[in-house]
């Protein structure tokens, strides 16, 4: 069956890349390709309905991973976070029982593991600092996911979400795959360069339609994957979380949710509220708010935050948390 994936991504190669050579390219045969995907994975995970991300994220997900060493599985962290039961399914349709090791909500990285040994053929790390206009780069879901395909980088501009979240650098690619949720991006050695993480309409300028995904570049990996395995989580450079969700899209930057029990619910800021200052510096987009917050320090640290109600101005200070701490456990993490 995988043999009509490499056929189709070999013709679409030539559609998109017509002054394209095989020649230039590291892979450029169907062995190589069922190589690689020796290493592409299902997971699939199971979470309560009591957990901070069910209503947002649902119960059961399912997306791709990439094996990165002999005992070890990349892919999105909102796959498994939270998760009571995690399957992973292997290049050969066999499915095993897999762990979360470690999970980082800075940049969206989460490690897995199977809970029986396995014999798995890990890919190397790419540079993701290193992609150039016109590299060929390949998106390798699961093969039952979707097909593989080829495309671009068109944009490295920054990634605000609402969720308390921002990139710096992340990878946009056109065109989309819709298999993207954990999916390996791979450049022409079939090297990592990134994690699919979204769908985007406009991934080569703002405002022009052009759809892709984002991939969270793997070069952010490199800094914490020893933390991640050993400990659960980051231990150092920690952003401070809130449980508040912003939006800039009016023109205004409000309040658009509140986390129940979290630290800003508990202090009593609403969604509607309207976001003025932070640590007394005006903030007019969801970039300006988050950056500015993260200053005050990590988890624990005191945010300042200024807001409008009813036409009138409200200060608040936020304690703030680790975002893990908030998530109800994985088993065994």
């Amino acid at each position: 069956m995988k043999i009509k994936y490499f056929h189709f991504l070999f013709l679409f190669i030539f559609f998109l890349f017509p002054n394209l050579s095989y020649s230039q390219q590291k892979l450029k045969t169907s062995k190589q390709f069922e190589q690689i995907y020796k290493s592409i994975v299902e997971v699939r995970s199971f979470v309560p309905e009591n957990a901070r991300t069910a209503r947002s994220l649902g119960t059961e997900r399912l997306g791709t991973g990439v094996v990165i060493d002999k005992k070890h599985i990349l892919t999105i962290g909102y796959i498994v976070i939270e998760a009571e039961k995690i399957d992973i399914r292997l290049p050969d349709g066999r499915t095993v029982p897999g762990k979360l090791v470690g999970y980082d909500h800075q940049t969206g990285f989460g490690i897995l593991k199977t809970v029986v040994p396995t014999n798995l053929a890990p890919l190397r790390m790419g540079d993701s600092d290193k992609i150039k206009d016109d590299d060929m780069l390949f998106v390798m879901p699961y093969p039952t996911h979707g097909q593989g395909s080829a495309g671009k980088s068109v944009s490295r501009r920054s990634f605000t979400g609402y969720w308390e979240y921002y990139l710096d650098k992340p990878i946009y690619v056109y065109p989309m795959n819709q298999a993207w949720a954990g999916t390996p991006l791979l450049n022409d050695r079939g090297q990592i360069l990134g994690i699919g993480s979204l769908y985007i309409a406009d991934t080569v300028s703002p405002g022009l339609m052009s759809p892709g995904n984002m991939y969270v570049p793997i070069n952010a990996l490199k800094p914490v994957l020893k933390d991640l395995i050993k400990n659960g989580r980051r231990t150092k450079n920690i952003n401070p979380y809130l449980g508040l969700s912003a939006d800039d899209l009016t023109g205004q930057l409000s309040v658009s949710r509140v986390n129940e029990n979290g630290p800003a619910a508990n202090t009593g800021i609403k969604a509607g509220d309207l976001i003025v200052a932070v640590n007394n510096t005006k903030v007019k987009t969801m970039k300006e708010f988050y950056l500015n917050a993260w200053k005050a320090g990590g988890p624990g640290s005191t945010v300042k935050i200024k807001i409008k109600r009813d036409d009138k101005n409200i200060d608040y200070s936020i304690k703030s948390i680790d975002r893990m701490d908030y998530f109800v456990k994985n088993k065994g993490l």
